[in-house]
């Protein structure tokens, strides 16, 4: 499966449709996303649905295009509320034969009969935010469920008939230690879910983990820990049979996911909702931050991208995957050259083993040591 081959451009290839909606806003927590809102859903939805409408027209919209409900927590919304944002996707001919509809749930939010209504309606993917079966780690950063209600969420989500489970970890939270790190992996490999995405925390300006953590009121493990966090990762997850396909990601074979692929493969996606950021190849749409302004039809804010800005994120998004990216694809559709342009950049990243520049394939890929540091490689190209 050679998915760096695949065409740049043309049709859309995604939906995301976002749901700014929380029960509490977690400390880490810098996405545009809202608690306290609840009594505006039904309004939101309304106007979810009329946007719809509204760009349905605005795309060529590939038959497969997938769909992706983001959030926030899209697992607040009511069955009755989810509903009618697919029926509208369907009224105007957007919801055609997904390849894959994925729905982020959040454990505590719902339940069995939910999960089944969710498949009912259409959605065959979920994606679980567990970030810790430590309840102690779930507590310190503001997490409303527990361990328990992570692992009941999956087991809804499998009696349901879910066959594409996503679970979500974060690396690095306070109190965690190697040893419950290494637990969250093993109990996500005994609870049988087909994909793994572990993070690392981000301590974000203006969020009130920065303020803990600044004013020291919360300590987090040493560099060290994390970096034995991250090694444990690759070992116990590869050992089990999962594919490390993206810095972030793995996954059994053939559940990778279809939705983030599109933004890998550096296609065009269209998005809805509050904050959502549309992107058509050659410019991003972002609509309205706040729910608030969202709903008093605030302008969205349109971002012209340059051909070299454009190059440099096809690069970054290509990279990230274990396919890379392919340089006659490249050559094809920026007009570069990409080993005359930056192969002196490259080549100690080549001999040190993090870059492999594959020449019978036409192809230039990171290695796992070059995940780790991708960054540092990714900076070569701004």
């Amino acid at each position: 499966m050679e998915m760096h081959e695949k065409e740049y451009g043309k049709l859309t290839k995604g939906m995301y449709i976002h749901i700014p909606f929380c029960v509490q806003k977690c400390l880490y927590c810098d996405f545009a996303s809202w608690a306290g809102r609840e009594h505006l859903q039904d309004t939101y939805v309304r106007k979810i649905c009329s946007e719809i409408t509204k760009r349905s027209e605005e795309r060529q919209l590939s038959e497969n295009a997938t769909v992706y409900f983001g959030g926030g927590t899209p697992s607040l919304l009511t069955v009755l509320q989810l509903e009618k944002i697919i029926k509208q996707l369907k009224i105007d001919n957007l919801w055609r034969n997904p390849s894959e509809v994925t729905l982020e749930l959040n454990p505590g939010t719902a339940d069995l009969n939910k999960m089944k209504s969710y498949r009912e309606l259409g959605v065959d993917r979920v994606s679980i935010g567990v970030q810790s079966f430590n309840d102690q780690e779930l507590q310190m950063v503001g997490r409303i469920h527990t361990a328990k209600e992570a692992l009941q969420a999956i087991e809804w989500a499998q009696e349901a008939g879910f066959q594409k489970i996503n679970v979500d970890f974060i690396r690095g939270l306070p109190k965690q230690t190697v040893d419950s790190f290494e637990n969250n992996l093993q109990r996500a490999l005994l609870a049988g879910v087909e994909h793994i995405s572990v993070y690392d925390l981000l301590v974000e300006d203006g969020t009130a983990l920065s303020d803990l953590v600044e004013n020291k009121k919360i300590v987090l493990p040493t560099e060290d820990e994390v970096d034995t966090m991250y090694e444990l990762t690759l070992s116990i997850l590869e050992a089990a049979g999962y594919s490390h396909y993206e810095i972030s990601n793995f996954a059994l074979p053939g559940k990778e996911s279809q939705h983030n692929l599109v933004y890998w493969r550096y296609q065009p996606y269209i998005a809805f909702g509050s904050s959502a950021c549309s992107f058509n190849g050659w410019q991003r749409q972002t609509n309205a931050r706040t729910i608030e302004s969202y709903l008093a039809d605030l302008e969205p804010e349109i971002e012209r991208i340059s051909a070299r800005q454009k190059l440099a994120e096809y690069l970054f998004m290509g990279l990230r995957t274990r396919w890379g990216i392919s340089l006659s694809a490249v050559r094809k559709e920026f007009k570069v050259d990409l080993i005359k342009e930056f192969g002196k950049e490259l080549e100690p990243y080549i001999k040190n083993e993090m870059l492999i520049y594959n020449e019978p394939k036409d192809q230039l890929c990171l290695t796992e040591l070059g995940f780790k540091f991708s960054n540092r490689i990714f900076e070569i190209f701004l």
